[in-house]
């Protein structure tokens, strides 16, 4: 072992490691969506248990859409016709669909914006087709027009800004949508009225609460980046499921 020298300085002990802070999220969760395609699915086996989610009778118990029985008062088959699906075929596609959308529609609006924009848009479905169509109806494909509607209004209106601009998704989604309008007007079994309602409402609800991307500037007035800015109105979001529900409740309209 080598001695030390006079006058040499003594070795200073290294300082403790700090633990590196913890990164933060840059993915936001999506719970809200998981959760609604999993109510989907339960009511689905539920209605395969109690004599299938074709059967004209279970569709009535669990809460279809039929245009009597809400004239006559139950105007919560708004809402229930939503979660219900009509043979397991129905179901994938709605929920590949709810997937595809929705998980990108809650990472820009959040849980309970991305909640209100899909319950807007399938009650706003619901009651067109109550409105305009005759016969038992059912699915989530008004409240996913209603989420495909938000996802177009929030890439128009950041259509120049942020991350969304110059990506080309405003125009991908309204090609799905025109494609989808199409293939529902050569099909007579698709409740294009219900499709219709959801784009308008969901559309309609997201021109209020759609999130928009701010420029961040350093202190000297450079733009080093974006900030997405999601409006403080979207806490009253849920007020026009309520106001649907009334309106129809009130006018009584007979149905078609």
């Amino acid at each position: 072992m080598a001695e030390a020298q006079p006058g040499a300085p003594e070795p200073r002990p290294f300082p403790p490691v700090e633990p590196a802070p913890p990164q933060p999220r840059t993915t936001p969760r999506t719970l809200v969506v998981w959760v609604i395609t999993a109510i989907n699915v339960a009511v689905w086996l539920a209605m395969e248990l109690a004599g299938g989610s074709t059967s004209p009778r279970t569709l009535v118990a669990f809460g279809a859409k039929v245009n009597l029985l809400i004239a006559d008062g139950q105007y919560w088959r708004l809402l229930t016709a939503v979660f219900i699906h009509i043979g397991l075929m129905h179901l994938i596609f709605n929920s590949v669909a709810l997937l595809s959308f929705g998980r990108l529609a809650e990472m820009i609006y959040g849980h309970w914006r991305f909640l209100a924009v899909y319950l807007v848009g399938g009650i706003a479905g619901a009651t067109f087709s109550y409105l305009l169509t005759r016969g038992i109806s059912a699915g989530a494909s008004g409240a996913i027009f209603g989420v495909a509607g938000a996802l177009a209004m929030f890439f128009l209106v950041n259509r120049g800004a942020g991350p969304a601009a110059g990506q080309g998704q405003l125009g991908s989604i309204v090609a799905l949508l025109a494609i989808n309008g199409v293939f529902g007007v050569v099909n007579p079994m698709i409740d294009n009225w219900a499709h219709a309602g959801g784009l308008i409402a969901g559309a309609a609800l997201s021109a209020w609460i759609t999130p928009r991307f701010e420029p961040v500037n350093s202190p000297e007035g450079v733009r080093i980046g974006w900030q997405l800015q999601r409006s403080s109105a979207a806490s009253w979001a849920i007020v026009p499921v309520v106001l649907v529900i009334l309106a129809v409740a009130v006018l009584r309209i007979p149905p078609r």
